[in-house]
């Protein structure tokens, strides 16, 4: 029987580590799922450092209450990233939106 590994630590960085190889069918089953496949997996989905976003794109993150510590994992995320998009005030609301998001988007990452 395969089962699906307990996460250890960050999620992000655990997951990270592994290629789509590494994971076992029912792991690689779920991932599907959720719209995964190994090309998107072994694809490079590492978000730029901080310095290398716009000044515009650094202001509207800021808006949601990123800074560069939270960017770089170095602080904690900003409460804006745990709430669902009725719950983002209307600045944040517009930031997200010249991000590219909209309430789909949003409530689904």
């Amino acid at each position: 029987m395969t089962t699906i590994r307990k996460v250890i630590g960050d999620p992000n960085e655990f997951w990270s580590e592994l290629s789509w190889t590494d994971l076992s069918s029912a792991e690689q089953e779920l991932w599907s799922q959720l719209g995964w496949d190994e090309d998107k997996w072994e694809g490079e989905l590492d978000f730029p450092e901080w310095d290398d976003l716009s000044s515009e794109d650094q202001k509207l993150w800021s808006v949601l209450g990123w800074t560069q510590a939270s960017w770089e994992g170095d602080d904690d995320i900003p409460v804006s990233a745990e709430k669902i998009w009725e719950d983002l005030t209307e600045a944040e609301q517009t930031a997200a939106t010249q991000l590219g998001y909209d309430q789909t988007k949003w409530d689904s990452e």
